[in-house]
């Protein structure tokens, strides 16, 4: 799949915490681009604690316009807006401000002139650094600024895997319902080309390199939403399933240099340990401690037959091994009961 590199924020996410961007980092995401403003009556409650709680977890931080002008006179005074409101939330001079425009396409020359003067505007202001965001099929209507390779392009096609569109642009939106775990809703998301959204110190991380399993775990969750296929190839999509969701595996086989998951329902879905995880703990391993998600029941026996008590989500519980239970793993507790070895029940502490 494209990389994760910004995610926008609006006020239909409500205000995002600190660990809600730090869970994002994981996942490769460098930078928000958080909505300011929309016409000259809009101003996104939500921008000044999303932008702070963005720097303070390490994103470099931009914002956005959403346009609804028609003339000149409407782009200066949107222009206006969107500073003002850039300002207030805290965004400096390095700060992208964006004119996210998919509202009015009134043709080239219109266009040409309206978003010429609502950057000069926004300059004058105050932000030297602008762009233009819009949708794949109007980049021939409207000019597309900045580092001799502006703009900022979305398209969603049903399976953007292995694609990089919109190259020469400064980056490519490719899904606007990507879901985070610990994160509400659906997210645009976005691969980037240039490091222009990152500051003017970044440097643009060569991405890390997939990795994928190489022996069947039997069974696996989804770390983000994933696609399931008739065929290896993932040429023939056959649904999606949110994060989470639970995947009985059959087999690992091989494509190419790359392994898929044969489904026990004869579908397949991706190997990649980016997109999915194995379920249950390793028989062995080394975990010392785990900690409750939702609620944990301590059992006298590894086949959880025999309930002794329960515990309430945040327990934290010393483990004493890690043992198998058929397809599945137990924990062993250090005073002798058993616990779900299923990393979605009880997560692991580090």
């Amino acid at each position: 799949m494209p990389r994760l590199d910004m995610v926008d924020i609006s006020n239909n996410n409500g205000y995002m915490t600190v660990s809600n961007y730090k869970s994002m980092a994981k996942y490769g995401v460098k930078a928000i681009v958080q909505k300011l403003s929309e016409g000259t009556y809009f101003t996104d409650g939500t921008r000044k604690v999303n932008i702070t709680n963005a720097i303070k977890a390490g994103m470099h931080v931009n914002g956005y316009h959403f346009a609804r002008f028609t003339t000149v006179a409407g782009a200066k005074a949107e222009a206006q807006m969107a500073a003002r409101c850039a300002l207030s939330a805290g965004l400096g001079k390095d700060s992208v401000i964006v004119l996210d425009f998919e509202s009015n396409n009134k043709g080239w020359s219109i266009n040409s002139a309206t978003i010429r003067a609502w950057v000069k505007e926004v300059k004058r202001m105050g932000y030297p650094k602008t762009d233009v965001y819009t949708m794949g099929s109007w980049t021939n209507s409207l000019p597309l600024n900045n580092s001799g390779r502006g703009g900022w392009i979305a398209s969603y096609p049903s399976n953007p895997s292995g694609m990089n569109l919109y190259k020469s642009y400064n980056g490519w939106q490719w899904s606007s319902t990507h879901k985070f775990p610990g994160v509400y809703g659906g997210l645009d998301v976005s691969q980037m080309y240039s490091d222009y959204y990152y500051g003017s110190a970044a440097k643009v991380a060569k991405p890390k390199k997939a990795v994928y399993y190489d022996y069947n775990p039997k069974v696996v969750y989804a770390r983000t939403e994933i696609k399931r296929y008739k065929d290896k190839e993932f040429k023939h999509p056959v649904d999606s399933w949110p994060t989470h969701t639970g995947f009985e595996v059959a087999s690992l086989v091989k494509y190419g240099k790359v392994t898929r998951f044969k489904l026990a329902n004869g579908l397949f879905i991706t190997a990649n340990q980016a997109y999915v995880n194995r379920l249950y703990y390793v028989a062995g391993g080394k975990t010392k401690q785990v900690k409750s998600v939702r609620g944990t029941h301590r059992y006298k026996d590894k086949s959880l037959h025999h309930v002794v008590d329960w515990w309430p989500a945040g327990t934290i519980f010393a483990v004493d091994k890690i043992v198998k239970d058929g397809n599945a793993t137990r924990i062993k507790l250090a005073n002798g009961m058993f616990i779900s070895g299923n990393k979605l029940n009880n997560s692991f502490v580090k």
